[in-house]
């Protein structure tokens, strides 16, 4: 059983000098100077004990599959012990103890997991030790493309795949029946549908979405973008590329949603939470939303259990094969200052590898990373139909390349949400979300 501890953020912030001081260098190894690739490289072969940075998974039987997971990786290294030590619940104070601690050249911990949307912000101020040299090329085609690029800064890998999220669209099967109408397979569909339901007075509401001014918004419009056949920056995160025909779908989209009806005025204020509520409450024809909201409108309880289906998100008629969902999930950085690297990489390998994967496939509601995982007859024969549907779903990354993700993610969705409130026509709110997103890669403030 692996020894359990709390490292507070006080102990953290003790060890730093403060965020502002760390991120201010820009690039370089920070405090604790040059991280030792020679060191990562090796796996240590004398007792040692590495420290882990992580939140409690649940598995399906109510345990934590990261004891799960230290067990296994001790059989093959018994002379590595694995620390666990709780992360806060709160990702944004997570992200910053870790950015504070990182920064000051604190070697613990020596592993840490974090957001899909990091690693390029974590890249360019020296939060994470650089792994190209450490793994062969074949390691990396087992994973999904686009999660290859999310965890990747000026090519070069800075995180190790662990577990995914990903987004579906959630339909009211029963709904749909009563009314003769079928699955539907494009946006405009939906479209039809939602109308439909509403207008029979079944449903309030056709569409919910997350459309409020955060992040979440930035992956449901970079959904759109891809379901339209473009992309919101270039492949090295330097360039807008929203525009054009993709982007005028996209933003479109929203803005007919929202005067035909299909989404509520309401949409504008909602993140995952209110949009699931609504769904669950029997208040709403379709939802998208990320893959655990399955265990939410099928849990105990619910409204709406027993009469719900799920499957990817559709694409635009006359478009390309839709499919798409944006890229969640957390993966495992190594301290570029940790005490112990070899070990580290040694165990965030395993974590990504083939035996850790298919645990979380067998034991949790998670995601694995693996291809091969995602592809295997336990996922495709699951009853969970978010796991079982996984391999199907084209991952869509949010435009996290840039170090400058926040700045232009922030562009990105408070021009969208003006759409959605009514502010502004979709043409204007796409011209300004260029404006305001090449802005923020130069770095001017918005």
């Amino acid at each position: 059983m692996p020894r359990t501890t709390s490292l507070s953020r006080r102990r953290l912030l003790a060890a730093g000098t403060g965020l502002a001081a760390g991120l201010a260098t820009g690039c370089g190894a920070g405090a604790g100077g040059a991280p030792d690739l020679d060191a990562a490289a090796e796996v240590p072969t004398g007792d040692v004990t590495l420290d882990w940075w992580s939140f409690r998974m649940a598995t399906a039987d109510g345990g934590d599959v990261r004891e799960t997971l230290v067990r296994a990786f001790s059989r093959r290294h018994p002379n590595i012990r694995v620390n666990l030590v709780e992360a806060p619940a709160n990702t944004d104070i997570t992200r910053t103890t870790l950015s504070t601690a990182v920064a000051s050249g604190a070697p613990s911990p020596d592993l840490y997991m974090g957001d899909v949307a990091w690693p390029a912000q974590f890249a360019y101020n020296a939060l994470a030790l650089p792994l190209g040299s450490l793994l062969p090329g074949a390691f990396w085609e087992g994973f999904p493309d686009a999660l290859v690029r999310a965890l990747s800064f000026e090519d070069e890998p800075y995180a190790f795949p662990f577990y995914i999220d990903q987004s579906y669209l959630y339909y009211r099967a029963d709904l749909l029946d009563k009314h003769g109408l079928a699955v539907p397979r494009t946006w405009e569909e939906v479209a039809r549908a939602a109308t439909a339901v509403r207008r029979a007075g079944d449903a309030d509401m056709g569409l919910v979405l997350q459309g409020a001014v955060y992040e979440g918004l930035t992956a449901n419009v970079a959904e759109l973008v891809a379901d339209a056949g473009g992309t919101v920056l270039d492949p090295t995160g330097g360039r807008v590329t929203l525009g054009g025909a993709a982007g005028e779908r996209a933003f479109g989209f929203l803005q007919d949603a929202l005067a035909d009806g299909v989404v509520p005025a309401a949409v504008a204020t909602f993140k995952e939470q209110d949009s699931t509520d609504a769904f669950t409450g029997g208040r709403a024809v379709f939802l998208r939303n990320w893959a655990y909201v399955w265990g939410v409108v099928e849990g105990a309880g619910s409204p709406v259990a027993g009469r719900v289906g799920v499957m990817p998100r559709p694409g635009f008629d006359g478009g390309g094969p839709g499919g798409h969902g944006c890229l969640g999930g957390w993966c495992n950085f190594v301290n570029p200052h940790a005490a112990q690297p070899g070990a580290a990489v040694a165990f965030a390998r395993f974590c990504a590898g083939e035996e850790a994967q298919m645990i979380i496939v067998r034991d949790t509601a998670y995601l694995p990373a693996l291809s091969a995982a995602r592809a295997s007859d336990e996922a495709r024969g699951s009853r969970t139909p978010t796991l079982a549907l996984a391999g199907e779903v084209r991952l869509v990354a949010r435009p996290t390349q840039s170090p400058r993700y926040p700045q232009v993610s922030k562009a990105l969705y408070t021009r969208a949400n003006t759409v959605l409130s009514g502010g502004a026509s979709a043409a204007d709110a796409l011209a300004g979300a260029r404006a305001d997103m090449a802005a923020a890669l130069r770095g001017e403030s918005l």
